[in-house]
């Protein structure tokens, strides 16, 4: 009778930390997903700004203009390009033994587009004139 006894409160301690992982593990997948949510509605503006940027490059007089320029239009272009590939990369872990640790690392991912995206459009906005 002991031995069951034992066996029952093993497999319910077991049963509850696996549950505590899942809800830890989904709460991160949230907060991820946030982010993303946040960034791409954004990358449309993203596209408009870069192409806005690249015909103003052609009216440029002075190679300082250009330079300046390229390089706003340079980061629009790498921020959207880690926004794809984060996006092309992001796979929801099959096990809660390693997704804690994967989604904080996710976090750290997008969390790093974000700034990315933002920091050219503002930069872009300033270059054009609109913000």
């Amino acid at each position: 009778m002991n031995k069951i006894a034992i066996l029952a409160v093993s497999i319910l301690l077991i049963g509850a930390c696996s549950d505590a992982r899942q809800k830890i593990a989904d709460t991160l997948d949230q907060e991820v997903m946030k982010v993303h949510d946040e960034v791409m509605p954004k990358m449309g503006k993203v596209l408009e700004l870069r192409k806005q940027i690249n015909q103003k490059i052609d009216s440029c007089t002075t190679q300082a203009c250009k330079d300046s320029l390229q390089k706003i239009s340079y980061l629009l272009t790498k921020a959207d390009e880690d926004m794809m590939q984060w996006m092309r990369a992001f796979e929801r872990p099959a096990g809660l033994d390693t997704a804690e640790q994967y989604y904080k690392g996710q976090m750290e991912a997008v969390a790093i587009v974000k700034q990315e995206v933002e920091e050219g459009i503002a930069a872009a906005e300033q270059a054009l004139g609109t913000k």
